[in-house]
């Protein structure tokens, strides 16, 4: 009886909650709803109408030069995070000069400027590009650098559709575990644009927020179909009371996810080209986008 009880109490907490949102999706629902598309983020599908911003951070970069040089040349705003310029030089001298050709240079360079060389600050500032000094040291340079960000899209009049965050989590934990608090700093303490989307590239990783609410993620046919696919809900900063999927091989049914108890790692599709996801808190979505890696990569 008290298991069922607890069960009731979950679902009308759910209720009650989905009940204070409005419609956002154009469909006749009572929760919010996002719709997310990675073959918009990866250029995979045309993407013209879109505007969006690369950032670099201070990592090595893994990504195969034509999905790099195609995102980057497609950017409205191109950034490079402190160190994320010697990152970013470093991974230009690796490529051929026949690949480096036609590579645009970064519209902003922004930071603390401790992780970065001064010979190869000068350098780009030299090329043109601008260089912003943000000392503050009450905030990462990633978020520093996504205030920056809106600073300037608002200047020239755009609005930014998403951000693709170059930011690879291999190395220091606390500094992964600091990109994603940025996220949620993005959202809660509106750094840029509530409509704009933030997104986590590592090696071939994409990883964002799922709010709670409602959310429909197309999933490509290359990673859906893939023998080494894999997906991950994960709640982050709080436990989440309920989350119920589809397209997912192991799917969630009212389930609460907290450190713990049950988090949903190592999990991956059903072969769906969408995975829908509802959730009463916020979890951390990821999942492997095998082709940015380029075609050898991508089929181990």
């Amino acid at each position: 009886m008290s298991a069922n009880g607890s069960i009731d109490n979950r679902v009308k907490m759910l209720s009650d909650y989905l009940c204070t949102q409005r419609p956002q999706c154009g469909t006749p629902c009572a929760v919010k709803c996002w719709k997310w598309n990675v073959t918009q983020v990866t250029m995979q599908q045309s993407a013209a109408a879109l505007k969006y911003a690369v950032l670099i951070l201070n990592r090595p970069i893994s990504q195969h030069h034509s999905f790099v040089k195609r995102i980057w040349n497609g950017a409205t705003v191109k950034m490079t995070v402190d160190g994320g310029t010697k990152q970013w030089d470093k991974y230009l001298n690796n490529m051929s000069e026949e690949v480096k050709k036609g590579i645009k240079l970064p519209d902003l360079i922004t930071g603390d400027f401790d992780s970065i060389t001064e010979e190869i600050l000068e350098k780009y500032k030299k090329k043109g590009c601008k260089a912003i000094h943000t000392p503050d040291q009450d905030h990462t340079d990633f978020t520093k650098a996504l205030m920056e960000l809106n600073i300037h899209s608002n200047s020239i009049g755009v609005e930014i559709d998403h951000v693709l965050v170059f930011a690879q989590s291999s190395g220091r934990l606390d500094q992964t575990l600091g990109n994603i608090q940025t996220l949620f700093l993005a959202r809660d303490k509106k750094l840029i644009n509530p409509d704009t989307k933030v997104y986590l590239l590592s090696d071939d990783a994409l990883s964002w927020l799922l709010s709670p609410g409602d959310h429909v993620i197309t999933i490509p046919e290359e990673t859906r179909s893939h023998k080494n696919s894999w997906c991950s809900l994960i709640p982050i900063g709080e436990v989440c009371q309920l989350a119920t999927t589809t397209g997912l091989k192991w799917n969630l049914d009212n389930q609460p996810l907290m450190f713990g108890d049950i988090v949903s790692t190592s999990n991956t599709f059903d072969g769906s080209d969408k995975v829908t996801v509802k959730c009463s808190n916020t979890l951390l979505w990821s999942m492997r986008i095998p082709t940015v890696m380029g075609p050898e990569k991508s089929s181990h």
